[in-house]
This record gives C-alpha cells, sequence and structure tokens, in this order.
C-alpha cells in the first residue's frame, strides 16, 4: 500500500500519482517548467509556497583517485562536436570540514531544514539513447524533463539517477560518441550516472573524458567504485553524499565485470573490474559510508540474470552484503518495484528504452528513513493520458514536451543528417539486398554483412536473419545514409556460444520456408550444402566452416545481432551470449570503410 499523505494532492512527475509534501515545506522554484495540462485551474491542487534559492558554489573538481594513495594520469579532453552544450546551473555544493574518503565534498540539495519531509529517487536504466517520445516506447527526454522540472517547482528532495547503458543504442548518440546523451543528461538534471557495458562502446577513454566533461559543466557524476586500471587506480569517481536537510546520502556506482566480455575486448584494454582489494573492502565500504551517511543506495550496472562470466549480479551483492539501503539496477532490463527485497535491501529496476521512469519515494523523519515504497510511471501514462485511467483520476491532459531539450534535439538531429550525407567507401559493383533474395539466399551484400560481424567480433562464424537487410548498394560512392537504409534497425552483434549440433538446428529453422521468401531466412559465412525441395528439418545436408565440416560435438562462438541472440525469428537454439557489441550499421560502415575506402 502506498503512503501518500492526504492533505495536499500535486501532480507530480509527469502527475500520475498524486503525492503530497505535509510537514515537508519545499524549497525554491529552481527552474520554470512546462505547464502539465489540468482540465481547470481549480482542480488543480496548489504547491507549497517555494523558498528563497541558495547561492550556487562551484562544483567540485573529480575524485578519480586510486585504490591505492597514488594519483592518476590526467587524460586530454575530445572537444565536443554536436551543437553547442546547453548547461545547467550546478546545485549548490558546501564544503564541510570532514574530510569524506576520496576527497567527496557532499552536494546540498536542500537546507529547508525540515526534520521530516519525503525524499523522492527518480531512476531510468539501459535507455540505449532512446530520446524520442514514443521511440521504441519511450516516454523520451522531452517529456521527462517537463516531468523533472514540474516536481523540481514543487520540491528539492529529488535524486535523479540512471544504472546505465544510456549513451549508446542509435544514431543520436552513436555518431556523436555518446557526448549527446550527456548533454541531455545534464539538461535534464541527473545527479549520477553508472557505466553500463554499452557506455564502453567508444572506448574507455571516451567514457573517462565524458565524465570530465559532466564534472566541469555541471554536478552530473559518473559514479563506479569498480573499475580500474591494471594498476588498481579508480578511473571514476566511486561515490557522491548528497545533503537533503541534513539527511545524508550516499551513492556508490558499481559497473557489471561481465563487461570485460559483453563488450568488445579492444574497448575495456587496461581496465579491471573485479580488483582485489576492492572486493574485499566491500563490505568495510558500505560500513563507513553508514558512519559518514544516513542512507546508503548502490547504482548499480549489475541485473538480476545471471548471464556473464563472473556471476555478480544485484542480487549476489545484496546477499553478501550488508547495510545497503535501496539497490536502482540496470543491465537485464528488468522491471522491479516496490516489493522486491533481498537481504533487506530494496532492489528496483525501470525496465528498459525509457518505456517507465522509477519513483523511490523514502520518507525521512529526525533523520531516519521510517519507510520506502518504489513504482514505475509507464510510459503509456505519460504519452496517452487520455486513454489512463490513473492520469484521469488525477485530471492529467497533457505531459507537454520541454521546448529546451526539444531545440537540442532538434540541432543535433540537423548535425547528424550532415554526417548522414559523408561518404564512407567506394564500391566497386552493385550490391544486392533486394527483399526476394536476402529472404531465399545469400547475396554478394549479404555475405560482406556476415564477413563484417565476424572480423568485429573475432566469432568463428556469424548467423544473422535476412530479414534484417533492408536495401541494396549501388556501385560507386556510399554514404552513413546509405549504410543506414540497408541495415535501419537499432540492432547490436551479440556473440553466443553454439555447438554444432545447435548450427545445424539453427540452419533448418533458417532454411525451413524455401523458396518463400522467410525474414528468419539465415545469412552466414559457413559454406551451406543443402536442398530447398528435401522436407523441412531434412534440407541441410553438410556445413563447412573454411572449408571443414563442422563438428556437432564441438562448441563454436557465432555472431549474430541481439533479437536473434534473445530468440528472435525463432532462433531458439542460440547459447549463453559471450560478447555485446556496436550497433550493426555502425560495423557494416567501418568494415565498408576499412575494405573499400572512398576514392574521392
Amino acid at each position: 500500500m502506498k503512503r501518500f499523505s492526504k492533505t495536499l494532492s500535486i501532480a507530480l512527475l509527469a502527475v500520475l500519482l498524486a503525492f503530497s509534501f505535509v510537514g515537508c515545506a519545499t524549497t525554491e522554484k529552481v527552474e520554470s517548467a512546462p505547464e502539465i495540462i489540468l482540465p481547470t485551474a481549480a482542480e488543480a491542487a496548489p504547491a507549497p509556497a517555494p523558498a528563497p534559492a541558495p547561492a550556487p558554489s562551484p562544483s567540485p573538481a573529480p575524485a578519480s583517485t586510486p585504490v591505492a594513495e597514488a594519483a592518476v594520469e590526467e587524460k586530454a579532453t575530445v572537444a565536443a562536436e554536436p551543437a553547442a552544450p546547453v548547461q545547467t546551473a550546478p546545485a549548490a555544493v558546501v564544503e564541510e570540514a570532514i574530510e569524506y574518503p576520496f576527497g567527496v565534498t557532499p552536494i546540498v540539495k536542500n537546507t529547508q531544514g525540515d526534520s521530516e519531509f519525503d525524499l523522492f529517487v527518480v531512476h531510468t536504466n539501459d535507455v540505449h539513447a532512446r530520446v524520442h517520445a514514443g521511440e521504441d516506447g519511450s516516454i523520451g527526454y522531452a517529456k521527462l524533463s517537463t516531468m523533472l522540472k514540474t516536481a523540481r517547482s514543487i520540491t528539492d528532495n529529488i535524486l535523479v539517477l540512471d544504472a546505465g547503458d544510456v549513451t549508446h543504442g542509435t544514431n543520436f548518440a552513436n555518431f556523436f560518441n555518446g557526448e549527446t546523451i550527456g548533454q541531455l543528461l545534464i539538461m535534464c538534471g541527473y545527479d549520477a550516472v553508472a557505466p553500463g557495458n554499452h557506455d564502453f562502446n567508444y572506448g574507455v577513454e571516451n567514457l573517462e573524458n565524458l565524465a570530465k566533461s559532466a564534472e566541469e559543466n555541471s554536478t552530473l557524476k559518473v559514479l563506479s567504485a569498480n573499475i580500474t586500471d591494471e594498476d588498481g587506480y579508480l578511473l571514476f569517481q566511486p561515490y557522491q553524499i548528497y545533503d537533503f536537510n541534513g539527511f545524508k546520502v550516499a551513492v556508490f556506482g558499481l559497473t557489471t565485470p561481465d563487461t570485460k566480455t559483453k563488450a568488445h575486448p579492444k574497448y575495456t584494454e587496461g581496465v579491471e573490474f573485479m580488483n582485489d582489494a576492492i572486493i574485499a573492502n566491500a563490505q568495510t565500504a558500505i560500513d563507513l559510508a553508514h558512519e559518514y551517511c544516513d542512507y546508503v543506495i548502490v547504482l548499480g550496472h549489475l541485473g538480476i540474470v545471471d548471464d556473464g562470466s563472473t556471476g555478480v549480479t544485484s542480487t549476489y551483492v545484496l546477499e553478501n552484503i550488508d547495510g545497503i539501503d535501496l539497490f536502482v539496477d540496470g543491465h537485464s532490463h528488468s522491471e522491479l518495484t516496490g516489493d522486491n527485497y533481498v537481504n533487506g535491501t530494496l532492489l528496483v529496476s525501470a525496465g528498459e528504452y525509457m518505456k517507465n521512469v522509477g519513483v523511490v519515494q523514502i520518507h525521512v523523519k529526525d533523520g531516519k528513513a521510517e519507510w520506502t515504497d518504489a513504482f514505475l510511471i509507464k510510459a503509456s501514462d505519460v504519452l496517452d493520458p487520455a486513454n489512463s485511467e490513473l492520469a484521469k483520476a488525477y485530471g492529467i491532459i497533457a505531459v507537454p514536451d520541454d521546448p529546451e531539450i526539444d531545440a537540442y534535439i532538434a540541432s543535433v538531429e540537423q548535425a547528424l543528417e550532415d554526417k548522414l550525407d559523408v561518404v564512407v567507401a567506394t564500391i566497386p559493383s552493385n550490391l544486392d539486398g533486394e527483399r526476394e533474395s536476402v529472404r531465399t539466399k545469400k547475396t554478394n551484400l549479404s555475405a560482406l554483412v556476415c564477413a563484417a560481424m565476424t572480423e568485429e567480433t573475432g566469432a568463428d562464424f556469424t548467423i544473422t536473419n535476412g530479414g534484417g537487410i533492408r536495401a541494396s548498394l549501388k556501385k560507386g560512392d556510399v554514404t552513413l545514409g546509405d549504410i543506414n537504409s540497408v541495415l535501419p534497425f537499432t540492432n547490436t552483434i551479440a556473440v553466443c556460444e553454439i555447438t554444432g549440433a545447435e548450427v545445424y538446428e539453427a540452419l533448418e529453422h533458417g532454411y525451413s520456408m524455401l523458396p518463400e521468401t522467410n525474414g528468419a531466412f539465415s545469412q552466414t559465412d559457413l559454406q551451406v550444402v543443402y536442398s530447398k525441395f528435401s522436407e523441412p528439418g531434412n534440407r541441410i545436408k553438410r556445413v563447412l566452416l573454411n572449408g571443414e565440416l563442422i563438428d556437432k560435438d564441438k562448441t563454436y562462438l557465432v555472431a549474430t545481432n541481439d533479437f536473434m541472440a534473445a530468440g528472435g525469428d525463432g532462433y531458439t537454439m542460440f547459447g549463453r551470449v559471450t560478447q555485446e557489441g556496436r550497433v550493426l550499421n555502425e560495423v557494416f560502415a567501418d568494415y565498408l570503410a576499412k575494405h573499400y575506402p572512398p576514392q574521392n
């Protein structure tokens, strides 16, 4: 049962649930927000009067400190390429006499001095750069910003977190090495993000530069307490403290150790995720945090599914470490709300692609968290309130876009159009990607797509679906826009384990509908001897890898796409995912540029 007080109902965070802040006078209206539309002014409950805004002070320097007592060499910053960023005013930071570990300075979010109030932790995860409302079911950053601005006009007791896999996944992010997403997080007023494995898809140095840029331009923190170099030096700030009326909240970041295999190994060269000293002192770190703080949050990109090589999941961490008050999770794309407790710790996660925004309500009284509740705000309630029973119950008519976010997205997309016109390769002949071809047979284009996937991953071979190839390429210059027409989906590369017997099973499935066209038709760089006139299930006669017969008892590594790795198009025979990589159109563009460089 949700414990919202009844005296004052206000629309908060997409205004899908009415919250009250009785006994907790709120702070200043920090910025104007696009109005969330209600039927009449009389039906909208008044917000408490805002308090004067405290004067901001400069953001502290990043705490990129080693586990051992030594300094880490500072990396050079890469210049921003897309449109000029729009910066938000940093929150007030107050220096304290206490010396916190790793030189961390608390960020004071609310100085009103209330002894009883509600703190709201707003969280997202695995957004994968879905920036637009409705894009793969996303709420979109423009509407999220409206929701957050509305919330901040009511209270400063808000902490906004992202649990990783946020800077990669669509052209909007990929063509700018994730910088555009970093800017959106700053504009929306996110407080902290924990890197996910896909956030390494431009390389670790790029991620370090994004973190440094965020430090210099905002109070957004990139937090990870388990990422070190080979000498044990921390690459990112491990934690941050936030002060709400004297109630101190420590937020630790964690990144899945499976990044070493889930991401391409070249992206994490020289990086470690399982430092012995960090593992040995994990419980001590949480115990120490409680000496300095009243509440401990772990912001982790670990997931609840044990599908990696290390076995480290959020559940595993909670089962082995005591004293974590809240674990905000990502990586497994799970929807976890208020009834998921492990070892006494609330474990929450908001699904994927911003189809939901998670909210955790923490009721604080006299410096202690008295009770906690958690729930998800669903995209359907935000995007279509007219058909939402929840929205109608509180009189919500519309949640408009934040025009500042819309303007920034439009500027990036204009720059993206210019990039898509760039010639990346010159090919000597036409490449066949016609529907009736790629769904019934191997073509010269499908052969190159498979070769690109195998070369990118180092897998033994590739099996992908013909239905993922959507256009042909003409002889001559090829632009990034042309490649996006060939591979228009945002599928990423995955490498799976597969036995030789399962290879036969996969190909039997892909060839089962011949001579009819079939999107599941298996495109592969294996040599396949088959008979389309035999009965389905008995069509594959021989399968060869580099001229040698596949051994049905041997386990191989197959490159495919994330859709098929998850069982899409009926490919349920793929085994454990051992590597996750970049978007296919990005990989194919690089392959063509390398093997068929532009002539002009």
